[in-house]
């Protein structure tokens, strides 16, 4: 099996600990698909400080107030696609985002105030969900592309049946809390979108990387890093996926061959 890069490595490493935040997840795959950003602690101080200059905070209405108030979190309307939507350090930095990056700022904010939310991977949009019975289940849920306005099932539901495509049905399953490998996996897929929107290819390669870190990855993840690796002539991170390709997608196995043959050819 191939080696996976040392942020996907890093990546899995995080999801595999349970005592890990989302933030600091979000953080990991920042890092790994932005050269710029800063080193993976400094969001998770700015969250600090953010909440530790909070005033007295009762509830969850008090942290939507607090996060999409005072400290002017929004939603990133005019460049909704934009690739440091689901940056968090980007977000931290100009308190504009997309649902994802601003659920996890509400939810770790309010962590550090002792509330706990959760994340809620509703198909089509996020939500921040809130559980009345310890150990229970969402049963409140707040919109963080709406100021953090407070939801019902059926609100949620409204919401879902006006965004997604025709004949997709609602189920109150869509509004249990999100494990953080399908938020994980949530995120790198809106970079994805992003960077082909944009054109931007080393950052869909590093997200693709990034991808093989998820638990359950598996062949389809390594044909579409392929595919980006050979548009960007990464030849040699090429062979190695063919060569594993070959030996796990046995129905492809001489395909994959010639291809990181053709691949070792270029290397020389």
């Amino acid at each position: 099996m191939e080696s996976l890069t040392h942020q996907a490595r890093h990546l899995r490493s995080l999801l595999e600990n349970p005592q890990v935040n989302l933030d600091r997840v979000a953080a990991a795959i920042a890092v790994g698909v932005d050269s710029d950003a800063p080193p993976e602690f400094a969001p998770l101080q700015a969250i600090d400080s953010l909440a530790a200059s909070a005033p007295e905070v009762r509830g969850s209405a008090d942290v939507m107030a607090l996060v999409f108030g005072s400290l002017g979190f929004a939603p990133n309307v005019t460049s909704y696609y934009a690739l440091s939507n689901s940056l968090l350090h980007r977000v931290l930095t100009t308190r504009v985002g997309n649902p994802i990056t601003l659920a996890i700022v509400a939810i770790e904010i309010a962590k550090r105030l002792g509330i706990k939310l959760v994340p809620v991977g509703m198909p089509v949009h996020f939500l921040i969900g809130e559980a009345s019975k310890v150990g229970g289940q969402p049963d409140r849920w707040f919109d963080p592309f709406a100021a953090g306005r407070a939801l019902s099932a059926d609100d949620a539901r409204a919401i879902f049946e006006s965004i997604a495509p025709d004949g997709s049905q609602f189920s109150k399953s869509m509004l249990r809390e999100t494990p953080r490998n399908f938020v994980a996996a949530r995120i790198l897929a809106n970079i994805k979108n992003a960077a082909i929107r944009a054109g931007d290819i080393p950052a869909f390669v590093a997200a693709s990387e990034l991808v093989l870190g998820l638990p359950g990855s598996g062949v389809g993840e390594r044909r579409a890093l392929v595919r980006a690796l050979a548009s960007s002539g990464r030849h040699d991170r090429a062979v190695e996926i063919y060569k594993w390709l070959a030996a796990n997608d046995a129905e492809h196995e001489l395909e994959h061959r010639q291809a990181a043959t053709r691949h070792a050819a270029h290397r020389n």
